[in-house]
């Protein structure tokens, strides 16, 4: 069964910012190569939680960002449940996380011989990281900064080590819609292939927040595991952000039935 075409349309795209995408790992690798050997650059690759979704309701930077993404995937169950509320038939639909699969995109990379830039996290974090990536994967060409950019020369060596690197792929993690802001300050100051959100990704790996197990993941329940591990800070984006969506997913269906009214 194909996938539903109106998560092209108008209606979605005034929904979450831009298209919605609903592909794996594998798919989005194929046709990142796909687009650098056919010489583009500077691609936006967004994904949507139903975190994302709130603060393109309610942040501007978020807004922005959603709007400049050349292509968007699925990253959280929740976003599939809201569209299929919607009338979106999501059935078929897939989805990923990068904190369940960094280490098989950086086995991808490292095989097809990608550079990558990752900014974030702290710099505790960012060394634990090193050691962790060096002895898993030795022939991987990564360089990583701390996301604690305070100072006007901190920014400029970071623009600096990214434009020299000449990454192909840009990660960001700092969180949203820290990261969202960052992207959209400087994504036309840097060469980079494509930049990717990737949140508190680092910090899952080197052991600062407890990351789910991959099955709970699969069940769509990731966000419970969190929520009981950090309750004190989660608390408000996975009981009341769901709440809040509820009247944005009714704007989205009276839309798409008067599309669907309109053929």
């Amino acid at each position: 069964m194909p996938i539903d075409a109106r998560l092209n349309g108008a209606a979605v795209r005034n929904f979450a910012g831009c298209a919605i995408e609903p592909v794996d790992p594998e798919t989005l690798q194929t046709r990142l190569l796909a687009r650098f050997g056919s010489g583009e650059r500077g691609l936006i690759i967004g994904h949507h939680n139903l975190h994302s979704l709130y603060l393109y309701q309610h942040d501007s930077e978020a807004r922005t960002f959603y709007q400049r993404c050349h292509t968007c995937y699925v990253d959280g169950m929740g976003v599939l449940w809201l569209l299929r509320a919607a009338g979106i038939d999501t059935r078929e639909a897939l989805r990923f996380s990068l904190m369940d699969c960094l280490p098989d995109f950086f086995d991808w990379a490292q095989s097809k011989h990608l550079s990558i830039f990752y900014l974030g996290a702290s710099p505790t974090a960012v060394e634990t990281a090193r050691e962790w990536i060096a002895r898993r994967w030795p022939q991987l060409q990564i360089s990583l900064h701390h996301g604690y950019l305070d100072t006007p020369e901190v920014q400029h060596q970071v623009h600096a080590s990214i434009n020299a690197l000449r990454p192909d792929l840009l990660l960001v993690g700092m969180g949203m819609p820290n990261q969202e802001a960052w992207i959209n300050a400087h994504a036309n100051e840097l060469n980079v292939g494509a930049i990717l959100q990737a949140g508190g990704t680092l910090d899952y790996y080197t052991g600062v927040q407890a990351r789910p197990p991959r099955i709970l993941s699969r069940l769509g329940l990731a966000w419970l595991y969190r929520l009981l591990h950090d309750p004190r800070r989660l608390w408000r984006r996975y009981l009341l952000t769901p709440w809040s969506m509820l009247q944005p997913t009714l704007r989205l269906r009276r839309a798409l039935k008067r599309q669907q009214e309109m053929l």
